[in-house]
């Protein structure tokens, strides 16, 4: 399709594509959206997770770690990654009986390999920096679709942090006039979206809180060779150790930290998870896993009550991975006891699906040339058109 074509129209089938954090899986959602910003009509068509294969997402995240990886590797996963999520879109398309020809855009957010929100400088040259691979180019050539990519990468430039980008969608989503909310995501990080009523968009608040399902996930592989917590069984079975529970909250000073902010592997990985692990070794493994767990729900509460401030929220609506584990949902409706806590459900976007629409939503501002960065939650100095356009 013609881009002068694409741009004009008011109406676009979307691609929204994401393998988070936690690289478990390709998550790929299919949406129709009409108009852009506040305006827009969002419709889920279909969704889909593709399993990523355990011994990738292994090389993946080898190749996160500042110790371990090197520029060989990552050079051919920028091109590995691109080309999985271009299979998994071309799959998806087929499993459907689509042509990649009856889809405008793609919105795909890479895979985060590092993230330096913090300002270094060396040679005279001081910058914060962040870095997602799986190359829009590759997905857009190998789907024949017009692929936006790369969405850190601007607000970074105007000195913010690149993160969080999930406040955008909460906004058109969620903002009214007479209930206040707070929108919780926790894939592998927690972040939170704090819309007041009748908000505008430079009233959002929203940053990332701290850990969300990373910690555990790695707890999980280490004392019990499972990828992850499934339903909170194990976590289940402990109970909270207030030693290591006090430990935690002293060594993490990211959670007390005040926002603006971001985070990721590179705060809360191996070396912060050998803290914990070094700490427990005469506690209970369940134990272990039901305090990281807790901590992951406290986190999210000390950042609310002590940054936004506010006792009377109307609804907390959780999605991610962490929306599915029991013991986190009941801590936090614990923790905020006069709100309606509950699983964000609109309009066919759900708590699985969420991030993926995200990327498609904002892939949809890029091509309409609107700015899509929330400056008062990244820290950006000015708002920008948040991707890379790049023509199949």
């Amino acid at each position: 399709m013609d881009l002068v074509e694409l741009i004009k129209k008011k109406e676009r089938k979307v691609i929204g594509v994401l393998s988070g954090t936690s690289v478990d899986a390709v998550d790929i959602v299919l949406i129709n959206i009409k108009g852009t910003g506040i305006k827009s009509e969002i419709q889920v068509i279909d969704f889909q997770s593709f399993k990523i294969h355990a011994n990738f997402k292994d090389f993946i995240l080898k190749c996160s770690r500042k110790c371990e990886n090197d520029v060989e590797d990552i050079c051919k996963l920028n091109f590995q990654i691109g080309t999985l999520f271009a299979k998994c879109i071309n799959n998806f398309l087929k499993l459907r009986g689509l042509s990649g020809k009856s889809i405008d855009i793609i919105g795909s957010h890479g895979q985060t390999i590092y993230h330096m929100p913090q300002i270094t400088g060396e040679f005279g040259l001081k910058t914060k920096s962040t870095l997602q691979i799986g190359d829009p180019s590759v997905i857009a050539n190998l789907t024949g679709i017009v692929t936006v990519g790369d969405f850190r990468t601007a607000d970074v430039a105007a000195d913010g942090d690149g993160a969080p980008l999930v406040p955008f969608l909460d906004y058109i989503l969620f903002s009214d006039k007479i209930k206040s909310k707070i929108l919780i995501n926790i894939g592998g990080i927690a972040n939170l979206t704090y819309l007041k009523p009748s908000c505008k968009i430079d009233d959002v608040i929203a940053f990332d809180s701290g850990p969300g399902n990373m910690l555990i996930d790695c707890l999980c592989r280490h004392y019990f060779s499972k990828s992850y917590d499934k339903n909170a069984k194990i976590a289940s079975k402990g109970k909270i150790n207030k030693v290591l529970f006090e430990f935690i909250c002293s060594e993490d000073k990211y959670f007390q930290s005040k926002p603006p902010k971001s985070t990721g592997r590179e705060y809360y990985g191996i070396e912060f998870l050998n803290k914990i692990i070094k700490k427990s070794k005469n506690i209970p493994k369940e134990d272990v896993l039901r305090t990281v767990t807790e901590f992951t729900s406290y986190s999210l509460y000390y950042n609310i009550s002590h940054f936004i401030k506010q006792i009377n929220i109307s609804e907390i609506l959780i999605s991610g991975g962490g929306a599915s584990n029991p013991v986190i949902m009941n801590s936090l409706k614990s923790y905020f006891g006069n709100s309606k806590v509950g699983k964000l459900e609109l309009n066919g976007i759900n708590m699985a699906n969420k991030e993926a629409v995200l990327f498609a939503v904002l892939a949809n501002e890029t091509i309409s040339g609107n700015f899509n960065n929330v400056p008062k939650s990244t820290g950006a100095r000015k708002n920008v058109v948040l991707g890379k356009i790049c023509l199949a």
